[in-house]
């Protein structure tokens, strides 16, 4: 029903796993690695290599890490980053302006005590 009603294409469970071995394989994943992250067992891969190198557990799980930090499902998503501050947002634009060479020293401190002057008139109670 859900399906119908947003028109999505018929998915297996297959398909997710396929998907999931085309990320390892962009991202740069051995084999073995991409094996092990998909639940097979990496030491019986049928690939002549698997016969005669066996890798470390340890050393697998931190190539997965390297490549995929996010894990297959980073590749489609970006990360949300959300950056916050409890500066005032007038401090912040004078810091920039700052960066900028837009203000000099003694200016950007004193525009700051002005700054901070306000919030602190902002934190009054109001029945002072």
């Amino acid at each position: 029903m859900l399906r119908k009603r947003w028109d999505l294409p018929k998915l297996r469970p297959t398909d997710l796993r396929h998907w999931v071995a085309t990320q390892c394989r962009k991202a740069g994943l051995s084999i073995v690695a991409s094996a092990l992250l998909m639940g097979h067992d990496a030491a019986s891969g049928g690939a002549m290599r698997d016969w005669y190198d066996a890798p470390r557990l340890e050393d697998l799980l931190d190539e997965q890490y390297a490549k995929l930090p996010r894990g297959p499902l980073g590749a489609v998503k970006p990360p949300e980053v959300e950056i916050q501050s409890d500066l005032p947002p007038k401090a912040r634009e004078l810091m920039a302006a700052f960066l900028r060479g837009e203000l000099g020293e003694l200016e950007l401190a004193q525009a700051l005590a002005q700054v901070r002057r306000a919030e602190q008139v902002k934190g009054l109670p109001s029945d002072l």
